[in-house]
């Protein structure tokens, strides 16, 4: 029986790891070990005798005689960074390059006029999502691209859900007008159609670590937290790129 690794910050892994006696177990022994985890999510880690596992934004570390497992983010105190969450962006980068742009809302400049491009998972009812959209004109004139995602934080078959569907079902060229009316509590279409993607960008938040809303991401991966004015959004974009 496999281990549910996630929910712990340390456990024994399994008597038969144990019976190796420190032996270096191989990723893919190491990946037997723990519940949906592949080989591949497996990958030596910057320090000597342990394993890293990445399993979507998710990160832990297990030694390499496959006895303990460790959640926690690790630090190279030499440069000051935290190398868990730079393997975490990287993960959220390769998670939102999978959605089309066309599942989701967004607000641009032109596209000569596009300095910095940022994914945002929001819900329609949410006081800061509504406080940042009211701002949108301006991150748009400061060279910020816009990408929505919706999350609606009630979760399936609630009323924040419903208008998310709602604003994706009033058609493609319609959803940004019908997007702006909602979170201003102005009127939205009854409109139904077959399928929106609301539920998949619902999964993904939950994926990439969303607790809340709005939760901000840069083109890099990294997670800008919730609501930012538009000026120290672009300084915080600014620095990210300088860095």
């Amino acid at each position: 029986m496999k281990s549910g690794w996630s929910l712990l910050p340390l456990m024994v892994i399994s008597a038969a790891a144990l019976a190796q006696d420190e032996a270096k177990l191989s990723k893919e022994e190491i990946a037997a070990t723990l519940v949906g985890v592949d080989a591949s999510e497996v990958a030596e880690s910057p320090v000597d005798g342990m394993y890293e596992v990445a399993v979507g934004s998710s990160v832990a570390y297990v030694t390499t005689d496959g006895r303990y497992l460790l959640q926690g983010d690790l630090y190279d105190l030499t440069t000051n960074e935290n190398v868990t969450e730079s393997r975490r962006a990287r993960e959220r980068v390769s998670m939102l390059s999978g959605v089309d742009r066309a599942d989701m809302i967004v607000f641009s400049p032109a596209p000569e006029d596009v300095d910095h491009t940022i994914t945002i998972f929001t819900d329609i009812d949410c006081g800061y999502c509504r406080q940042f959209h009211s701002e949108i004109a301006k991150v748009n004139d400061l060279g910020i691209a816009v990408q929505y995602l919706f999350y609606p934080r009630t979760g399936p078959e609630t009323e924040s859900w419903y208008k998310a569907d709602r604003v994706w079902c009033s058609g493609t060229d319609e959803r940004n007008e019908y997007l702006t009316s909602a979170k201003l509590g102005g009127q939205i279409p009854e409109d139904s159609c077959e399928s929106t993607p609301v539920s998949a960008h619902y999964e993904l938040g939950k994926a990439v670590g969303v607790r809340g809303t709005p939760t901000v991401f840069s083109a890099s991966g990294v997670q800008l937290g919730g609501y930012l004015p538009p000026d120290d959004l672009l300084e915080r974009l600014e620095q990210l790129t300088a860095e």
